[in-house]
């Protein structure tokens, strides 16, 4: 299974590996665009792969809402918490609700596209799109999507005023960045994960309640 909006990408580079076969005169330079070709079909496949994640069940727990390594664990300045999670162009980029919750605001924010190595730059300049959620639980908190050099697109599946459970899928962020849950203070949970544990989009526990 793929990433929603993936299925074009694959068409076109899957025909551009084609076509080199009919219109190019039969000799060893036609594998160069049919090899060229075909290894980018296979690396968008494998990259828009969208594999089914199974949630914990139980009440009391946030999952991380993408995949790879927890970068920071942050206390900001008005009390919050930031979680931020690292991902590489071989993580599934899927990402997902981290709890029942009803999107209450998608807000874009227009930046650069600095790696995520270039720790000040990246932090503070990058190209993301926020998720504000509200929860049963009647809490507010926040999870963004964060672009890189190569994530130029991050996208959502959800709109407003909808309301999506633990592990639905709300987004994805092409071609590998972070992605960020600011837990708010006094909203009652606290990180269960450390700086350099890997997690799994919807299946991970990265926050429990007190």
């Amino acid at each position: 299974m793929f990433a929603k909006r993936s299925e074009a990408l694959l068409l076109i580079s899957a025909t551009l590996a084609i076509i080199p076969m009919f219109f190019i005169p039969k000799s060893l330079f036609v594998l160069i665009p049919f090899v060229f070709f075909v290894i980018l079909t296979g690396f968008l496949m494998y990259f828009f792969r969208d594999p089914t994640r199974i949630s914990p069940e139980g009440e009391g727990i946030i999952v991380s809402p993408a995949e790879g390594k927890i970068r920071e664990i942050v206390e900001e300045e008005d009390g919050s918490t930031r979680v931020q999670m690292e991902l590489s162009v071989f993580n599934v980029h899927v990402n997902r609700a981290p709890i029942d919750c009803k999107i209450i605001a998608i807000t874009r924010e227009k930046g650069a596209h600095w790696p995520v190595w270039f720790k000040g730059n990246f932090a503070t300049q990058n190209a993301r799109l926020h998720y504000d959620l509200e929860t049963n639980e009647g809490f507010s908190f926040r999870v963004t999507q964060i672009s890189g050099i190569f994530a130029w697109r991050c996208v959502s599946y959800v709109d407003v005023d909808e309301i999506v459970k633990r592990n639905d899928k709300i987004g994805i962020i092409r071609f590998g960045s972070a992605a960020n849950v600011i837990l708010p203070k006094d909203c009652g949970y606290v990180p269960s994960v450390e700086v350099g544990d890997t997690v799994r989009a919807g299946e991970t526990i990265i926050a429990r309640r007190k």
